[in-house]
């Protein structure tokens, strides 16, 4: 039985500014999910990820862009001064043997994400690996 390939998990949208970030936060509302806003290395973060849940990256980042694309011309502002706008599209990666394991983004999305002066990271998120601490490992046997 082999292990399942790495899976996707959700693209997490992290903005960084010399300015507050709360009037983002207002005009977000309850379309995305904060999960930290406040001061980080002497910057203004939030990062959220989008409240509705979609099946790939493709779809969860063109939900985030929508979102942005809509923002008044205040909160555009705001958007556009921000220092670092990133979609970070976030896996589980398990151990997997499968020899390869991709996803595709479409030229349209990476050119409103392009538009948007936003960039694109990839974080793989391994398995916990303090539950499996006291497994017993190849070649050894687990004492009693």
């Amino acid at each position: 039985m082999s292990t399942p390939a790495p899976y996707f998990l959700n693209v997490d949208l992290d903005i960084e500014s010399t300015a507050p970030l709360r009037s983002l936060v207002r005009e977000f509302g309850e379309r995305v999910s904060i999960t930290y806003s406040g001061r980080m290395n002497g910057r203004h973060c939030l990062f959220v990820k989008i409240a509705s849940m979609h099946k790939t990256p493709e779809k969860t980042i063109r939900a985030l862009c929508a979102l942005i694309e809509n923002l008044s011309p205040k909160g555009r502002k705001l958007w556009d001064a921000a220092k670092r706008k990133e979609f970070d599209i976030g896996f589980d990666a398990r151990f997997s043997l499968h020899r390869a394991n991709r996803f595709t983004i479409d030229t349209r999305t990476l050119r409103r994400i392009t538009e948007l002066g936003a960039s694109i990271a990839v974080t793989f998120y391994r398995e916990d690996k303090t539950n499996l601490r006291d497994a017993p490992r190849p070649g050894r046997s687990k004492s009693l």
